[in-house]
Formats: C-alpha cells, structure tokens, sequence
C-alpha cells in the first residue's frame, strides 16, 4: 500500500494522526476498542480515542442488564459510538460528550451517579410542583335551581290531561 508522501513541515502529532486516524475511528467498534488499545501503545491519538471506545463498549454491556430503560440508553450509546467514530476519521480530538471526561479521569464514576440523581430528583420535584400548582376541581355542583312557578292567567285554560296508558 502507497502511502502518499507527508507535507512539509508536518509535526510528529499530525503524522501521528494522519497514519492512525483510520484505526482509532475503528476503537468505537463495540471489541475493537479494547484490542486496538492494547495493539497502538506508541499512537497517543489511538489511544484517546480507544479510552473512549472502552467506555462506551463497558457501557453498552451494563445497559444491555437493565430492562425496558436499557434500549434507550443503549441508543444513547450507540449514538457515541458514532460521533467519536466521526471524530476519529475526520482526525480530530474531540471528547463524545461525558464519556471523554470520563476516560481522561476529571469525571468519576461517582460523580456521574451524582449528576444523574440530581437531574432525576429536578424532574421529580418538577413534576412534583406541577401537580401542586393544577387547579382542584370544583366541589360538587349545587344542586339546579327549582324553576320558576307558572303563572297562571285566568283566560288561558289548563293543559288537558295525558290520556290513560300513555
């Protein structure tokens, strides 16, 4: 395979990727990532992009445990999957949202179970408000007002009777 010759003045980092962009957009598939780590010890770019692959691949197991919520996050990860994959083949360091902090270590495990609780407990107690805020629904209706008595004209005779098995 012909490689095309490198530009001028191109850094050791920029050849870095231009010779491995190709493997680290790989890391994001599922297995991969954990391989290709372990394989590109002496490419820095592979391996900021295999972290994140091994991130998203221990997260796409855990998420294939939970029922029902599990397909959801699944997508979600699958949707990182995709964009770091993107990232890689277009040559970029660019983090898949959380999971980049993640496997850099300025975000732990503990501190994304925080986040989530919290975001979770803001949407319970907005929900929890908006009941409080709904309108109670009226007491029972008063009873309908009796109508009014007819009154009776002298020169207007009365209704005749319903005839019998009426």
């Amino acid at each position: 395979m012909d490689q095309a010759p490198p530009p001028t003045g191109e850094t050791d980092e920029q050849r870095d990727i231009r010779l491995n962009k190709d493997v680290a957009a790989f890391s994001y598939i599922w297995i991969m990532s954990v391989v290709i780590f372990a394989s590109r010890r002496d490419s820095k770019f592979v391996q900021y992009h295999s972290k994140q692959g091994i991130i998203l691949f221990l997260l796409s197991v855990i998420t294939y445990l939970i029922p029902w919520v599990g397909k959801f996050l699944a997508l979600l990860v699958v949707a990182g999957m995709l964009l770091g994959f993107i990232n890689a083949a277009q040559g970029r360091y660019a983090d898949v949202p959380i999971v980049g902090e993640l496997s850099r270590g300025k975000l732990n495990v503990w501190d994304l179970v925080r986040m989530v609780g919290n975001s979770l407990r803001r949407l319970f107690d907005t929900f929890k408000n908006a009941l409080r805020r709904s309108p109670t629904p009226p007491a029972t209706p008063p009873p309908p007002a009796s109508p009014p008595p007819r009154s009776v004209s002298p020169d207007v005779a009365p209704p005749p009777p319903a005839p019998p098995g009426v």
